[in-house]
């Protein structure tokens, strides 16, 4: 079977900016973001790493796991999935949908090229209407070496 081309499209290194909405917690603000996508096992491992300008600390460190249907995120925050969130294709965005006792939050990853745009949005309670948590552009980065 050959690769999904949608997934492959989303595979490399990407930098870009972010605008972050406020939160009960967090300030309305802007970030600089890096993903790096790269095969895994039936899907793609991403590792994610957001600083947020003007914060002192250290910045937001992920790794996320998408395997056929399912979707594991491991962050710097240190919340532990309860169980595996889902993996779709709407259009052209691959959704990643994941709940918990804490709430959902629901990313939109979407390449057009070299460019991808990140949607993350959240719901506190779980089945409250999602509300925008940030909003992401990023170019792909050429390959070294």
């Amino acid at each position: 079977m050959a690769p999904d081309s949608r997934l492959m499209a989303l595979l490399g290194d990407w930098t870009g900016t972010e605008e972050l909405f406020p939160t009960a917690w967090t300030e309305a603000g802007t970030a600089r973001g890096a993903l790096s996508v790269e095969p895994g096992p039936a899907g793609v491992l991403l590792d994610y790493v957001e600083a947020r300008d003007g914060a002192e600390g250290a910045p937001l460190v992920a790794h996320a796991v998408v395997a056929g249907e399912g979707f594991w995120w491991f962050d710097t925050y240190g919340f532990t999935p309860q169980a595996p969130g889902s993996a779709e294709w709407v259009d052209e965005a691959l959704v990643l949908d994941r709940r918990s006792d804490r709430g959902r939050t629901v990313m939109r990853l979407r390449a057009d090229g070299d460019r991808l745009t990140v949607e993350l949005d959240s719901a506190v309670p779980a089945d409250a209407a999602p509300a925008p948590l940030m909003r992401g552009v990023y170019t792909r980065q050429a390959a070294q070496g």
